[in-house]
């Protein structure tokens, strides 16, 4: 069985209220090494088109 290297964040519209499902890959998390900085993601709502952004370390 294979693992997958992203992990899933389920968060709800703004808009709408839809849950909408981002994916982000594996990281370090935050540290204090200038090379992890704030990265995102953008993503857009099913039920509405609202665009969203998902950040991560």
């Amino acid at each position: 069985m294979s693992r997958s290297n992203r992990s899933s964040m389920h968060v709800g519209c703004p808009e709408c209220g839809a849950t909408v499902s981002g994916f982000v890959p594996p990281g370090p998390g935050i540290s204090t090494d200038e090379t992890n900085r704030l990265r995102g993601r953008e993503t857009v709502c099913d039920g509405c088109g609202h665009e969203l952004e998902f950040y991560f370390y």
